[in-house]
């Protein structure tokens, strides 16, 4: 598997935005609420402030290198001025009489005149490699950008699928905390009535009375968490979220495909598209490097320029006055320029140093990025394995609470048993129903997380999990 397998497409925002509305069906939908995953998830699509950011930057970066290149295409440029003189100039002159006695006389001329400077010219960079240097790097700097915004797409996926199943979990735990909560009053009902007829003792109205009291606030306390993760889910889709949609209980108990943590490790390093904005980074930060070197290099430019200069109104005159003139003029020059550094003060040396740092920096981040990913793609692939087996034995652990808690609810109507047996059983049951619920919500996720730390998360991934709901 090669190391550089993210895409490369030219991003074009509208019509990317475009087809993937069509893709998942978003012409003419405006549900006031998110039913199922999918509708979460074109939702947040539409007005997810973060990939919006991702978004914007990629057009920055495109935009950048466009702007580098533009130093190195022909540039042309024109220039008209115009100019309204006025005059006067006065001084002695020897003249002579017809004797050729010389004589001095006092002198004023008058000027003035027009005249206006045509102009255009061309330079093309024939050598830089400063700026040449600069365009690699905006460009590598635009992939960059343009591979952050898909690791935003496929992030936006998992945070729309954690935030779906957090509520979810939430809503079920406040269910099962109030349902906890009505057989604590049960109890404390049963307990108070054999107490007032001399059958139980005032012990069991105090304990039922406690384990009912803590009930109530856990109660308070899941309504709050379900509040906030509901307003949170809220935040990213920017929409009031509705009556979500309920895993199935026929949930597939699978390991991840391929079956193989080493193989899933070697697809998110070469496909990560985070992992790939940091290469990109770094390739960047090395043509920063050349072009700060470039600094003590010579620069070679062409240029053609034609100018056309006309001039009338001249006027002066003496004691024997001037005559009137108009003139014309035009010419092309043609010519190259070859500037050479001698001595900038230390700067180009500071920059190169400073570029050299950047450079070994971006190195640093990469590496560290690189660790990550490789941390994240063997936890995320744990976690499937050993989410699997947590909801099997979570499961078990419900089938086995209930049954205990049958029996010592017999137990207790009999006398063999206590109301503190009968309160341990009970909240024993609804303990393990909420983790239950918790694994089979955590497995779906840890499926999604797999998927997005090897780069490979997509919309597909999504849909297949919005079809275990019902």
């Amino acid at each position: 598997m090669t190391e550089r397998t993210v895409s490369r497409r030219r991003f074009v925002p509208r019509a990317c935005a475009l087809a993937v509305m069509a893709v998942l069906g978003l012409a003419g939908a405006t549900t006031a609420h998110a039913e199922d995953l999918m509708d979460a998830y074109r939702q947040a699509l539409q007005s997810d402030p973060v990939l919006k950011q991702a978004e914007a930057q990629s057009r920055i970066g495109e935009a950048g290198a466009e702007i580098s290149r533009s130093v190195l295409l022909p540039q042309i440029d024109g220039q008209v001025s115009f100019n309204d003189s006025h005059g006067i100039s006065s001084g002695t002159q020897v003249f002579y009489d017809k004797n050729g006695t010389p004589t001095l006389e006092d002198t004023s001329v008058h000027t003035g005149g027009r005249s206006r400077t045509e102009s255009v010219g061309l330079t093309q960079v024939l050598f830089d490699l400063g700026q040449f240097s600069t365009w690699r790097a905006s460009k590598a700097s635009a992939r960059a950008a343009e591979a952050q915004y898909t690791a935003a797409e496929q992030n936006l996926i998992l945070r729309v699928a954690q935030a779906y199943f957090t509520v979810l979990s939430d809503e079920e735990q406040l269910k099962y905390a109030e349902a906890n909560e009505k057989a604590l009053q049960k109890q404390l009902d049963q307990a108070q009535a054999k107490y007032d007829v001399g059958f139980a003792a005032i012990t069991d109205v105090v304990d039922a009375k406690a384990q009912h009291d803590t009930a109530i606030a856990n109660v308070i306390s899941v309504k709050n968490q379900v509040f906030n993760d509901r307003q949170a889910f809220a935040q990213i889709t920017g929409q009031p979220v509705g009556t979500l949609e309920t895993l199935t209980d026929k949930m597939p108990l699978t390991p991840p495909q391929p079956d193989d943590m080493q193989e899933w490790v070697n697809t998110a390093l070469a496909s990560n598209p985070s992992l790939q904005a940091q290469r990109d980074q770094r390739e960047a930060a090395q043509h920063d490097v050349t072009a700060a070197y470039a600094g003590h290099l010579p620069t070679l430019d062409a240029s053609v320029s034609y100018s056309r200069n006309p001039s009338w109104g001249g006027v002066g005159f003496t004691t024997s006055g001037v005559p009137r003139g108009d003139s014309r003029s035009s010419g092309t020059t043609v010519g190259l320029v070859l500037s050479v550094p001698l001595f900038a003060g230390g700067g180009i040396h500071a920059r190169v140093k400073q570029a050299i740092a950047q450079r070994d920096q971006a190195s640093d981040v990469l590496e560290q990025d690189r660790r990550t990913v490789v941390t994240n793609t063997r936890s995320a692939f744990n976690a499937i394995e050993a989410g699997v087996s947590s909801v099997q034995a979570q499961k078990a652990a419900v089938e086995s609470s209930k049954t205990a808690l049958d029996a010592t609810q017999a137990g207790y109507q009999i006398g063999t048993r206590t109301i503190v047996d009968l309160l341990i059983a009970q909240q024993n049951y609804f303990q393990a129903q909420s983790a239950y619920s918790r694994a089979r919500h955590a497995l779906v996720v840890n499926r999604l997380n797999l998927e997005f730390a090897a780069g490979t998360l997509s919309v597909k991934d999504l849909e297949a999990v919005n079809r275990l709901l019902q």
